[in-house]
Formats: structure tokens, sequence, C-alpha cells
């Protein structure tokens, strides 16, 4: 015996199954008491169905749901901003950030962007550290003798 056809009984009913399955729902149908007995019930809940007058919507409910749709429309959306924005620039943007965020830190690791390295001289910038601090009124004996050169102790392991 064929499996049970409860779950198309309703298409079976409204006429909505394909050909090839009615034939199949009307033979088991033929065959099968439970089916069957279904399909007459659904059958007599169609036609009470059917004779229940049609529902009546309250007064001004028609009012209500067009004015309560063109509050709704009237309302800023969240992502209302896209629609504005042409289709074109967003993806020109996009292809943008793509390109900053794929190319740009292999750049860096290649060294081609890298920062340009000044030399720097440090007893320049010693001197003018010192020149600077000399000005401050917390300067120490040592800052004159450290500016003239004099006094100072030459350490030969740090040659």
């Amino acid at each position: 015996m064929n499996a049970h056809v409860t779950d198309r009984l309703s298409a079976y009913l409204d006429g909505a199954l394909p050909a090839r399955e009615l034939e199949s729902v009307r033979a088991h149908l033929a065959a099968c008491g439970t089916c069957l007995r279904a399909y007459e019930e659904l059958g007599a809940l169609k036609a009470l169905l059917g004779g229940l007058p049609d529902p009546v919507p309250p007064p001004g409910l028609a009012e209500r749901i067009r004015w309560r749709l063109l509050r709704q429309a009237a309302r800023p959306q969240a992502g209302a901003w896209t629609g504005s924005v042409p289709r074109g620039l967003r993806l020109v943007v996009a292809c943008a950030a793509g390109v900053l965020v794929l190319l740009l830190p292999l750049g860096w690791i290649g060294g081609q962007r890298s920062p340009r390295e000044a030399p720097l001289d440090t007893d320049a910038y010693f001197r003018d550290y010192l020149v600077l601090a000399a000005d401050h009124p917390l300067a120490d004996e040592v800052t004159p003798a450290l500016l003239t050169g004099e006094g100072v102790v030459q350490d030969p392991a740090l040659r």
C-alpha cells in the first residue's frame, strides 16, 4: 500500500495538484479508507466555511491603515542614505578602500612607502639641547663645561 496522502488532500480538494499527482491521490483515496475519511471531513469543513458571511471591517479601518502607511513612509529609515548614493560611486569607494587595505601594507613591508631616514647629527643635537637647557634657570654647572668642551673627561673605553 502507498503512503498516506493527507498532506496533499487540501491541494487535491482545491484542484491545485499537478496531473501526475492527481491520479495517484485519486487511486489512493479509492484504496485507503483513512485518507478517504480525512478527505470527506476536509470537504465538509470547506463547505461550512464557504457558507459563512464575509467579514465586515470596522468603520474607518481603511483610513487608519492608509494614515499609518503614510506616517511610516515619512519616517527616516535606517540605512536610507545608500539609496541616495549612486551605485557606481559606492563601487568606486569600495574598490579604493580595498586597494588601501590590501596594497598599502604590502608597500610598507617592501619598503616602498616607508619614511625616508634623515641622518641624525647627534653632536649638533646634543649642543642645541644644551644651549636651550643653559637658558633654563635649573641648568647646573656642568652645562657650560660641556658646551665649551673644557673639563670634560674623555673615557678611553668609550672611543
